[in-house]
């Protein structure tokens, strides 16, 4: 029995003050429910993992009518609607989810990309700084809080976020590479290798000048 024919039941027993058989049917209908939610769960992140965004999305839908409310899939349906470019969709989710969790990382940080890339920078950078409150070592978010400086022309504090995010490990060499060429823009090459060479001079195992130099070693476009 569906949990729709469940609460049909449940209803006519409590219009007929049956309330004990009335109680037992919405207690089915709701476990019926939880069933189904856990179901469409599992059907979406299929879709997810197979990057079938719009598919993912019919079962997002279907369980936020049972929970409209739902911290994961409200998330899920967010990054998915942002990956399809449905900008609106993905904002109304995010503000959603902020407005039940105010401080939500992920909510925050999928308003913060949609800002910029909606050269929004003002409104990027209060997000980015709430994520930072609550994570202070996030690689990525320090990197996008450069980017938005050096966007609004503030070279200096860019530089400052650009060497900081590069000082924490990351394997991600394309985006280590991305750091050190903002670099060499805002510094000139001829002030951004100083930097990383004078770093591992003093300490070999500093983890800034590695990343630096690994980067500048790996690009055939600068010969030091």
């Amino acid at each position: 029995m569906s949990s729709v024919s469940s609460f049909q039941q449940a209803y006519e027993e409590y219009s007929k003050q049956n309330f004990q058989k009335s109680y037992s049917l919405f207690d089915k209908s709701l476990e019926t429910l939880k069933q189904d939610s856990v179901m469409l769960q599992e059907r979406d992140m299929i879709f997810i993992n197979l990057e079938k965004y719009e598919e993912a999305l019919i079962y997002l839908d279907k369980i936020l009518i049972i929970d409209a409310n739902d911290i994961e899939i409200l998330i899920r349906k967010g990054k998915s609607c942002e990956t399809l470019g449905k900008t609106e969709q993905a904002i109304e989710c995010f503000n959603q989810i902020l407005s039940i969790q105010p401080s939500n990382v992920d909510a925050l940080r999928g308003m913060a990309i949609i800002f910029i890339n909606q050269e929004k920078y003002e409104a990027a950078i209060v997000n980015l700084d709430q994520i930072l409150l609550a994570i202070p070592n996030d690689f990525e978010i320090m990197y996008f809080k450069g980017i938005v400086l050096e966007q609004l022309g503030q070279h200096a504090q860019a530089v400052n976020y650009y060497l900081k995010s590069l000082k924490i490990t990351s394997n991600d060499a394309s985006v280590l590479q991305s750091i050190s060429l903002h670099l060499v823009h805002l510094l000139g090459k001829e002030h951004a290798l100083p930097i990383f060479k004078s770093l591992i001079e003093n300490d070999p195992n500093d983890i800034l000048a590695q990343n630096g130099l690994k980067t500048f070693s790996a690009n055939p476009i600068y010969d030091y």
